[in-house]
């Protein structure tokens, strides 16, 4: 239901009024003061989400997670939270955040982060059995010479 604002011209009295939106039609509405017709006028218009306010509700944009599948095998966990920050929309913010962090680190003579290794190690063994399989084929085809019985 919306909040219409009201002026009378007699009183000088600006009050809000809440009504149904199936009156948003009225152009005026009787004065509390006077009784007479105040006529809506123009104010500041406000929305707000269902659920709170949007800074609440998202996180914050450094600690973003990608999923498992579609996080590289290279990627440690601030690379991974700038691409995931990037598929929201929102990496020039990221960006923004960290260089401020950086900055207030360098004014308090704090050391550089040392980057993270990876945060889920796994093995290319996939990669190693096909090299296997790869060289075994190569043996199998390669034709040793016998010797030749004595004559």
């Amino acid at each position: 239901m919306p909040l219409y604002e009201c002026r009378c011209e007699r009183c000088e009295l600006t009050f809000e009024v809440l009504a149904p939106l199936s009156s948003s039609g009225l152009k005026s509405r009787p004065c509390p003061n006077c009784g007479r017709a105040a006529r809506r006028i123009i104010s500041a218009v406000s929305f707000t989400v269902e659920g709170g306010a949007r800074a609440s509700s998202t996180p914050d944009v450094t600690q973003l997670k990608v999923p498992p599948p579609a996080r590289l095998c290279w990627m440690d966990d601030r690379s991974a939270a700038r691409y995931a920050a990037y598929k929201h929309g929102r990496g020039a913010e990221y960006d923004d955040k960290n260089h401020a962090r950086e900055e207030a680190a360098k004014k308090r003579d704090e050391p550089p982060p040392k980057p993270a290794a990876p945060a889920h190690q796994h093995s290319h063994s996939h990669l190693q059995v096909a090299a296997a399989r790869k060289a075994k084929a190569a043996e199998a085809k390669t034709i040793t010479k016998r010797p030749q019985p004595p004559a």
